[in-house]
């Protein structure tokens, strides 16, 4: 599989370097931008040909307009907007970040968010979390399900997995429990 890592340079996401490293282990032939080399132009040329896609960054969520909702890269925001204009083929985006499965109900009962501009752009499933997200756990929770995802279990079952480990260590379902499947839940 062809696997695309990208974590972005931050004081503020001092774990942010050990989850990239982390799931580069575990994908040792992925391609892995880190920060200045994870800018837009350079992840969107990536993006078209990756089977898998970790994003290990900051995300905002826009209660005001959805469509604002922004994924932090090294030298710019991924809007849902700009996700619109993507390509993707991945089987699996996951977006290890706060917030970004939050979306809004608009009329018709569309869901408008990260989310729904990754599935346009083409992704069959996104890993994403529903509220802010401690970046140690996180960086745990994403290497254990990469893993197990490796190791052959569906997606949702490595996700379980992963979270019940973590748990172990964090008790407090804020650190394990913001991470949700969305899609197709093949390999």
């Amino acid at each position: 599989r062809r696997v695309l890592v990208a974590g972005i340079d931050d004081e503020r996401l001092p774990e942010d370097e050990r989850e990239v490293q982390g799931i580069a282990e575990v994908f040792p032939s992925a391609t892995v931008l880190k920060g200045t080399a994870a800018r837009q132009t350079t992840l969107a040329r990536h993006l078209r040909y990756a089977d898998v896609v970790h994003i290990a960054s900051h995300g905002v969520y826009s209660a005001e307009n959805p469509m604002f909702s922004r994924i932090k890269l090294a030298d710019s925001w991924l809007s849902v907007h700009d996700i619109y204009g993507l390509r993707l083929r991945a089987s699996l985006v996951t977006l290890s970040a706060c917030e970004t499965g939050v979306s809004q109900v608009a009329p018709g009962d569309e869901l408008v968010g990260l989310a729904r501009g990754f599935f346009y752009a083409g992704a069959a499933s996104l890993l994403l979390s529903l509220w802010s997200v401690s970046d140690e756990s996180t960086a745990q929770v994403m290497t254990a399900f990469y893993r197990r995802l490796v190791g052959g279990q569906p997606k949702a079952a490595a996700l379980r997995e992963a979270q019940l480990e973590v748990m172990d260590e964090y008790p407090h379902p804020y650190y394990w429990a913001p991470f949700v499947l969305h899609g197709r839940g093949d390999w």
